[in-house]
């Protein structure tokens, strides 16, 4: 059973676990977008030029000029798809890298099949290469590898000469089994290499005590907000109260909780990706194209959620309009921020909380 359950995470998941694996999709979607923008173009180039130097050198392989044609054609379909529909939907990148690979075995087996009295070369070739170019499921590519091999032996016992036919079936079948043999074993790096480098970036982005964004993603990501926002954006900055006095009443671990709870309450209203870990018990978060009297309405419920805790957050409020002359992130965030130390002060103003009643 263990050697079963091994070989099964092998070929579906590159040897990983499947919740690491399901992890990794919007990666394998993001280097296959890159692979596929920089292999389209360079295979469309390819077949356009054979195509022209097949009809100006008359001979050269004049009779694959419909087939280099074709091809070019498909690939810069593949092309423009990549640059128009990709980003709006991220997953059609592997309808197209599928495409992309079976024009490409379809192009070798048809130039494989001209001549009767030769061996075929091509097809071989784009039989080890091509599952190499992109990331997946191994199972899959290995699949389509087989879909290949079948078809190619199939059309070459029907049409070329038996002698000539029976050495393309067994090269086929033989450097099949070893493109599925490499197929696997460079799926299995090529995975586990996403997934260290999907651990190494949560680390240099992510706060480990409360699992937020830190200091260092926040800095990175500020000049990106003017750009995303269409109409407004508006910023929130957060500091716990009393977090030394629960440090020195409690211990550290009690106010190590606290900060875990703000930072998750934070998180469930203002998103994964807006809300940030900036200082000791400082926060900040981002609210793109909202209305101010929403997020105001929100920061009042999540203070009511945190005081029925035992816990409390002083919040501060601002805002800036797409457009605005004065639409500076800092100056943005240091309003927050000023508004953040009023309601501190009011905060501690009041008897119950004034730290020299204590």
């Amino acid at each position: 059973m263990v050697l079963i359950h091994k070989l099964g995470s092998l070929f579906l998941c590159g040897g990983v676990d499947r919740e690491a694996f399901a992890t990794l999709f919007p990666s394998i979607h993001r280097e296959n977008r890159v692979l596929l923008e920089v292999f389209s173009q360079l295979a469309g180039i390819m077949f356009f030029l054979l195509y022209i130097v097949s009809v100006i050198f008359n001979g050269f392989a004049t009779v694959n000029s419909s087939t280099y044609l074709i091809c070019g054609i498909v690939m810069l379909s593949i092309m423009v798809c990549v640059y128009r529909l990709v980003p709006k939907h991220p997953a059609l990148v592997m309808v197209l890298v599928y495409l992309f690979e079976i024009v490409l075995y379809v192009f070798s087996i048809r130039i494989s099949m001209l001549h009767a009295d030769k061996p075929a070369v091509s097809a071989v070739a784009f039989l080890l290469v091509t599952p190499l170019l992109f990331y997946d499921r191994p199972v899959r590519l290995i699949a389509l590898i087989a879909a290949d091999v079948a078809a190619f032996c199939a059309l070459a016992v029907c049409t070329k000469q038996p002698e000539v036919a029976e050495t393309d079936v067994w090269n086929m079948v033989t450097f099949g089994v070893v493109a599925a043999a490499t197929t696997l074993f460079n799926m299995s790096i090529k995975i586990r290499a996403l997934v260290q480098s999907r651990q190494i970036e949560y680390i240099s982005q992510t706060d480990l005590l409360t699992g937020v964004k830190n200091r260092n993603h926040y800095e990175n990501q500020l000049p990106k907000y003017p750009k995303q926002c269409k109409s407004n954006l508006i910023c929130v900055y957060g500091d716990v109260n009393g977090l030394h006095e629960m440090n020195n009443r409690y211990g550290h671990p009690a106010g190590d909780r606290m900060l875990r709870v703000v930072a998750a309450t934070m998180q469930a209203y203002f998103g994964t990706e807006h809300t940030y870990r900036i200082g000791g018990d400082e926060f900040a978060a981002f609210k793109p194209d909202a209305r101010m009297e929403d997020v105001t309405a929100e920061i009042e419920r999540m203070k009511q959620e945190l005081a029925s805790g035992g816990y409390y957050v002083s919040f501060g409020i601002a805002e800036r309009r797409k457009g605005q002359e004065d639409f500076s992130m800092r100056e943005l965030i240091r309003e927050a921020e000023n508004g953040m130390y009023a309601a501190k002060r009011e905060f501690y103003r009041q008897p119950e909380h004034n730290r020299r009643n204590r």
